[in-house]
């Protein structure tokens, strides 16, 4: 296979990972249901091949486990783990956001403002606490995460940011809140303040977590990060 092949093989699995991941995310694929292979390569008009990368892609990002004589199977929500998850993503897409701040380009801070004009003018959307708020926050946030430039950082966050999104379609979320948080964000990246955008991004999904009436554990490890990074918690959902 040549070095054009290889590229537009992979370019195909990273598209139908990121089909499969957003049917996964809405719910189209539930919990528990086997990734049927022959009905995606039909859906698609494409191999088994690509789909069978991109079945790995999921397995890595923690979205589907391959089980003896079932096959892939879409793993279940489990909101136990969404304290794990928001510690986890307060410290490394905290990180992520510093680093992309510092080197972000001008397109894409317009894109990302671009993104929060859709935000704010689809609120009324009769879908858009579900699918629609999910895409474009996770186009976002995806955005300033790139632009860190660090593969397996963006690769952590990735696979964090999909284990959230599945979890916030379970949970109460006020997603009128995060504007002025998002606002902020994108006010930092502007200045190209890496500082302020690792704290803003920290705090920031702190604040999702509260807002979805959660609390962390005494000795969790959220409560350990809130610590070390010294945020205030009644503070970031005023």
């Amino acid at each position: 296979m040549n070095a054009g092949m290889e590229g537009g093989f992979r370019r195909m699995a990273d598209q139908v990972a990121a089909i499969l991941q957003e049917r996964i995310i809405d719910g189209t694929m539930p919990p528990g249901s086997k990734v049927d292979i022959e009905a995606i390569c039909a859906d698609l008009g494409i191999s088994r091949t690509p789909v069978r990368e991109a079945i790995l892609q999921l397995e890595g990002l923690g979205l589907v486990e391959r089980q003896p004589y079932r096959g892939a199977i879409v793993v279940g929500v489990d909101l136990e783990r969404y304290e794990e998850v928001t510690a986890l993503r307060v410290q490394v897409e905290g990180m992520a956001a510093g680093l992309g701040a510092a080197r972000i380009s001008d397109a894409d801070i317009d894109e990302m403002r671009s993104i929060l004009d859709q935000i704010e003018s689809r609120g009324t959307d009769a879908d858009f606490a579900l699918g629609t708020f999910n895409e474009l926050n996770h186009r976002f946030h995806a955005i300033l995460t790139r632009a860190s430039g660090a593969p397996m950082l963006i690769r952590i966050v990735e696979m964090l940011s999909a284990e959230a999104d599945r979890m916030r379609l379970h949970a109460k979320f006020d997603h009128t809140f995060s504007a002025g948080q998002h606002r902020a964000i994108l006010a930092a990246c502007e200045q190209r303040d890496a500082a302020a955008a690792r704290d803003l991004m920290r705090e920031h999904i702190l604040a999702a977590y509260l807002l979805a009436g959660e609390r962390p554990g005494d000795s969790s490890l959220l409560s350990a990060v809130i610590a070390e990074t010294g945020i205030e918690p009644e503070k970031v959902i005023e």
